[in-house]
């Protein structure tokens, strides 16, 4: 873990807003420069070099992942903060996922989502960095919480991210999934939501800690072909509620 950096904002003469970080304890090492955008003025994103998906971490140095999507869309799995221990108890949609928009901002790209959280990954001193702004706050005050931003790249990029799931039972609506960079898996369909992911093949295979196992095919061939076993039965027999579908949520 990056060690906790004090941050002091200076204003410049022409308005800039500077962020200078340092160790707490030490001698000031660099400055991040972040020019306000123009009231009103509508920018294009960047997406030759921060499309993808990133690990961050809340205040409490919980993970989350946020994907970062052409055209501006976002999408963040919630930090762990809040959600019961394991996920020992059912979650709400909110709890495990949000939505946002994200654009070019000062040295980085700035993700504003629907419940008025602000994230900001940039380029600092030590490489990619996060930034956080909690609801009701100054964007150009200081953060509420920052840390390393970490890019992922693979197939742990191209699993990890929010998905529409369609349940064994025909008479249930999709529910939402979350697949986290740390193996963690969240659900809002059990009352037990938790669970661990692995990689079996082209297969993600996730063990959920209500009984419950599900599979989502990787394969061009099938693409998020999903496969439920019920509590107890034989993970070598036939899925219960024969093939379902899949979907990544944008």
């Amino acid at each position: 873990m990056a060690p906790r950096r004090s941050l002091a904002l200076l204003l410049s003469a022409g308005g800039a807003l500077l962020l200078a970080a340092w160790p707490a304890a030490g001698p000031l090492q660099a400055q991040v420069q972040v020019q306000r955008q123009p009231a009103g003025k509508a920018t294009e994103p960047d997406s030759r070099s921060y499309v993808g998906t990133w690990a961050l971490t809340d205040n409490r140095n919980n993970l989350f992942n946020v994907r970062l999507l052409p055209g501006g869309r976002a999408v963040s799995t919630v930090g762990t903060e809040g959600v019961p221990s394991a996920g020992a108890s059912r979650l709400g949609a909110t709890q495990i996922r949000e939505l946002g928009r994200w654009q070019p901002w000062g040295n980085g790209v700035r993700v504003d989502y629907g419940n008025s959280w602000t994230d900001w990954i940039y380029v600092g001193p030590e490489g990619f960095s996060h930034a956080a702004w909690q609801p009701g706050q100054n964007r150009g005050s200081v953060p509420f919480n920052f840390g390393p931003a970490v890019k992922l790249s693979g197939i742990e990029a191209d699993v990890v991210g929010v998905y529409s799931l369609a349940p064994a039972q025909t008479e249930l609506k999709p529910y939402t999934a979350v697949l986290l960079s740390n193996g963690q898996a969240f659900n809002d369909i059990d009352n037990r939501s938790g669970g661990v992911w692995k990689l079996k093949g082209s297969t993600v295979v996730i063990d959920w800690i209500s009984g419950w196992r599900s599979s989502l095919s990787l394969d061009p061939a099938t693409p998020l072909r999903l496969r439920h076993w019920a509590p107890g039965s034989d993970r070598n027999g036939p899925p219960s509620g024969g093939d379902r579908q899949g979907r990544r949520i944008e």
